[in-house]
């Protein structure tokens, strides 16, 4: 059995394959859900003085871009609660190249022109995201993802804690500054369902080792890439 995590506002312990953060028995999704909001916050923050066309530690993308990807991830996590929602959780979803593919798709594909207004929508969008987590099913599939298998709700929202937080790192560095989680262990801990995060020493330095992260990434002083 995975870690026992505690139903919030009820007391019922719901069976999640997440290894148990902190090293504590039971983790209430919302002690989870607050290490979400710390990352939206953060990317909140970061994008009052991002400057749009700074180069980012996360490929070619510059921080417009960047900003572009998590309001169109936000979406797809919608998406994906929707159809799970509905009692018809999505198989086959795209994992290494293909999602790759989706994520330059669904950049491409966004409407929203300004970075503020990508900013301002993927904090509406993340923060309605949380509201829905509240009230669903933590032990609910989510999807089926190719090569990985299925993925609860809750196991899901371990994943996103990654996303949020490493990409406000990717914000943080494009304008010289610096972010790291407050609970690292969890956000760590999120990441090794699908296999990042894992190993001896500062888990934070795992995660972004995880996601392929130059620890060492620094603005060009000329603003170049």
């Amino acid at each position: 059995m995975g870690s026992a995590w505690v139903s919030p506002g009820t007391g019922d312990v719901q069976s999640v394959e997440m290894v148990q953060a902190a090293g504590e028995d039971h983790i209430e999704p919302e002690a989870v859900l607050v290490s979400y909001d710390a990352g939206v916050r953060a990317i909140e923050r970061i994008a009052a003085v991002a400057e749009w066309d700074a180069p980012t530690p996360c490929g070619e993308w510059r921080a417009f871009d960047l900003v572009g990807h998590l309001l169109a991830i936000v979406r797809y996590y919608h998406r994906l609660l929707d159809a799970a929602s509905d009692g018809n959780p999505r198989p086959g979803l795209p994992r290494g190249s293909q999602l790759v593919a989706m994520n330059a798709d669904d950049l491409d594909a966004l409407t929203e022109v300004e970075g503020d207004e990508r900013a301002r929508e993927f904090v509406v969008g993340a923060d309605a995201y949380a509201d829905r987590l509240r009230s669903a099913s933590w032990t609910m599939t989510l999807g089926e993802w190719s090569g990985l298998g299925k993925l609860t709700v809750g196991q899901h929202t371990g994943v996103v804690l990654g996303e949020w937080h490493v990409h406000a790192w990717d914000l943080a560095r494009s304008v010289g500054l610096d972010h790291r989680p407050d609970n690292a262990v969890m956000v760590a801990k999120g990441q090794e369902v699908v296999l990042r995060g894992a190993g001896p020493g500062d888990p934070w330095i795992q995660v972004l080792n995880g996601y392929g992260r130059n620890l060492d990434w620094s603005r060009p002083s000329d603003g170049s890439a």
